[in-house]
């Protein structure tokens, strides 16, 4: 059996380098979003570059689909700030810098799908 205990409201990550990140919950339709978003964009690059190597096709993919994630179910933000330390406004394009440093998408996936992770690995005991 499974307890279906997922967040229902909004909810905070706290991320590295003072960054938290307030998210809608991970549902099927946000993680479909993010995939559809993700694999739209993957297609396109590919129809530009053929001859795309397999390996950075696939970290691309994984980049896209964090940064659909993120820019789908990031409803505001802290800690993050323009070149003069004022606080930066959330915006898509914000969203997909800020997913470009490695160790706060990392963190980003990992906290933001552990919930519905959790209840996964619970159903398969």
């Amino acid at each position: 059996m499974i307890t279906l205990d997922l967040p229902t409201t909004p909810y905070w990550l706290t991320l590295p380098r003072g960054v938290r990140v307030e998210i809608r919950p991970v549902t099927t339709a946000v993680m479909a979003a993010a995939q559809a978003a993700s694999a739209r964009r993957l297609s396109a690059l590919r129809a530009a570059e053929p001859e795309l190597d397999p390996d950075m096709a696939r970290g691309l993919a994984f980049a896209f689909l964090v940064k659909a994630l993120a820019r789908h179910a990031v409803t505001a933000w802290e800690g993050i700030g323009d070149t003069s330390g004022k606080p930066l406004p959330l915006s898509p394009e914000a969203i997909e810098r800020l997913m470009d440093l490695d160790d706060i998408a990392a963190a980003f996936w990992d906290r933001a799908t552990s919930p519905v992770v959790a209840v996964a690995t619970e159903g398969n005991a």
